[in-house]
């Protein structure tokens, strides 16, 4: 059992002789009564056939003994205590370990941290110390209880020490991104599931460009990628290498510093009110007068479709972007 309390004599495994004994070293602190340890326990007893009414319910009290509760009754069992001297006794070194004794104290089963035994391997150890029946000279239901409780906390603590200590450690799992944004060549570590969008404000410091729904619903992160359209929330930044793309930042990148025809619309007819979805609307229209759409109010309601503004500018925005058709068709050019 896990060794907590005083030991029962000088040596306790002396006084446990003629019974098999399954003897857990365990990490301190460790509680020999939580939940997984019943489940497995009962998992164990199910796996070897044990006596009738050896489900455990539960586990309970302190100091040196334990009561085990069962639908029929309960069993006290001792909790041990070690110094030291059993482990060196038996060569634990790794701090975590189990070592199954028959009744004549010789060791029939040893398991060490550093490997995991299956359920099985348990179950197997369990059922060659457990007779089927006290009648033909099998162990008593105390000993077998002992003795399944013991190797599933065995089977729980050697678990829970090749998690702590065998844990890989996380890779920085990032690569190299190399982007061309508003014609500057940004090179990146990102994780390959960064989105561009992501790339582009929490990476490249380009916050024009915003996060509104994360899902493509809103239109708000939009930009362009070789001329087009896209919603950078949903495209991951590996895939836009060797692609031109062009942010809300870029938009108006000109020698004298001149805002875009778009953007001059969208102030000319309020076609905002908060502003958060404006950069998206803008790279929006001004991506679309460069695709085959007709000239008709209804066409541009169409096309911006996928840009929602709640606060409802809807026809300030209409009336940008139509002026800004006008001016491009007037001066040739998109």
């Amino acid at each position: 059992m896990p060794l907590l309390s005083p030991p029962l004599g000088r040596d306790p495994l002396a006084e446990l002789r003629g019974h098999p004994v399954v003897i857990v070293f365990c990490p301190p602190g460790w509680d020999p009564a939580r939940t997984t340890l019943v489940d497995t326990y009962n998992r164990l007893v199910a796996e070897v056939a044990g006596p009738a009414g050896a489900r455990l319910l539960g586990i309970a009290g302190e100091g040196p003994w334990r009561e085990l509760s069962f639908g029929d009754g309960a069993v006290a069992l001792p909790v041990l205590a070690d110094d030291g001297a059993l482990a060196h006794r038996f060569g634990v070194t790794s701090g975590t370990a189990v070592v199954v004794l028959d009744s004549a104290g010789d060791v029939r089963w040893r398991h060490d941290a550093d490997t995991l035994p299956s359920p099985g391997d348990v179950a197997r150890a369990l059922a060659a110390l457990s007779p089927p029946s006290v009648e033909r000279g099998g162990v008593s239901r105390r000993d077998f209880v002992a003795t399944a409780l013991a190797a599933s906390a065995a089977l729980l603590l050697l678990r829970d020490a090749r998690a702590a200590e065998a844990a890989p450690v996380r890779a920085p799992g990032t690569m190299p991104v190399a982007l061309r944004v508003n014609g500057r060549a940004l090179s990146l570590e990102l994780e390959p599931r960064v989105t561009l969008l992501d790339a582009l404000r929490e990476h490249a410091g380009l916050t024009g460009s915003k996060k509104g729904c994360d899902h493509g619903q809103c239109g708000a992160c939009t930009v362009h990628v070789d001329g087009r359209r896209v919603l950078s929330c949903l495209t991951l930044a590996v895939m836009a290498q060797g692609k031109a793309i062009t942010t809300i930042e870029g938009l108006a990148a000109t020698a004298d510093g001149d805002l875009h025809p778009m953007q001059r619309a969208f102030i000319a007819h309020d076609g905002f009110q908060c502003g958060y979805c404006t950069p998206g609307q803008i790279m929006s229209a001004a991506a679309m007068l460069r695709e085959p759409w007709g000239p008709a109010d209804d066409d541009v309601r169409e096309a911006m479709s996928g840009n929602l503004c709640r606060c409802g500018a809807y026809p300030g925005i209409l009336a940008a972007v139509q002026e800004a058709r006008r001016s491009s068709a007037a001066a040739g050019q998109h």
